[in-house]
C-alpha cells in the first residue's frame, strides 16, 4: 500500500477508536471536515453530491480497513431505515501502525473533528458538510457572503431544510471559525441569522 493509503487506513481506525459506533456518513464527512477544516492531507477528492461532500475512496478504504480485520461493520435498522455502526478491533493498531508518525502528528486534529462533529445524526452532517463545502467555493474565488447569503445559496442545494435552521448552522460554524467566506473584514456584515 502506499503511504497516502496507509496514512487513510489509519485515519479510519484513529476515528472508529476515539468514537465507536459511527456510521458511513459519519465516516465521510468527518473525513472531509479533517481535510477541509484541518488541513490533514488524506488526498481525497470530494464533490458535492446529493448528502453532501462525497469521495468514493472513503468507502473504499472502509472496506480495506475491514478486510484487514482493523474495523467491523454492523448493519443495524432504524425506524427511518438502516444504517451501519463501524467499531475498531483487536488488531486495528496493527493498521494505525502504518501510519504510525502521521497519526501521531494528526491526533489532536483528530480528537478535534470528533469533539466538534461526531455527536450530529447523518442530516446535521449532510448540512454541516454542504455549509463548509459552499463556503469554501465562496472562499476560493474571494467573494464575501453574509449567513443570510450563506444560508440561501445551501437552501437552494438543500431545499428540505428549513431556511432558518440553515441559518442557525452557519451562524454557528461562523461564530466556532469555520467558515472563511462570511464578511472577516466585516464582521458587522455578518448579522444574526432571521427566523422564518
Amino acid at each position: 500500500m502506499s503511504e497516502v493509503q496507509n496514512a487513510r487506513l489509519a485515519t479510519l481506525v484513529a476515528l472508529a477508536e476515539k468514537r465507536p459506533g459511527l456510521g458511513r456518513t459519519a465516516f465521510m464527512k468527518l473525513s472531509y471536515f479533517l481535510q477541509a477544516l484541518r488541513n490533514v492531507p488524506l488526498a481525497y477528492r470530494f464533490t458535492l453530491y446529493s448528502y453532501g461532500p462525497f469521495d468514493s475512496s472513503v468507502l473504499s478504504d472502509l472496506a480495506s480497513a475491514e478486510v484487514l480485520g482493523a474495523l467491523h461493520s454492523e448493519l443495524r435498522f432504524y425506524p427511518s431505515g438502516y444504517g451501519y455502526e463501524i467499531v475498531p478491533t483487536e488488531r486495528s493498531g496493527s493498521v494505525k501502525a502504518l501510519a504510525r508518525d502521521f497519526i501521531q502528528q494528526h491526533d489532536a486534529d483528530i480528537s478535534w473533528v470528533i469533539g466538534e462533529f461526531a455527536m450530529f445524526g447523518s442530516a446535521d452532517l449532510e448540512l454541516l458538510g454542504t455549509i463548509v463545502y459552499v463556503d469554501q467555493e465562496f472562499a476560493r474565488i474571494n467573494e464575501s457572503l453574509t449567513v443570510e447569503k450563506l444560508a440561501q445559496r445551501v437552501l437552494e442545494i438543500k431545499p428540505h431544510f428549513k431556511e432558518s435552521y440553515i441559518s442557525s448552522k452557519v451562524a454557528d460554524l461562523y461564530s466556532r471559525g469555520l467558515l472563511r467566506s462570511l464578511a472577516a473584514a466585516n464582521p458587522a456584515a455578518v448579522g444574526r441569522p432571521t427566523a422564518t
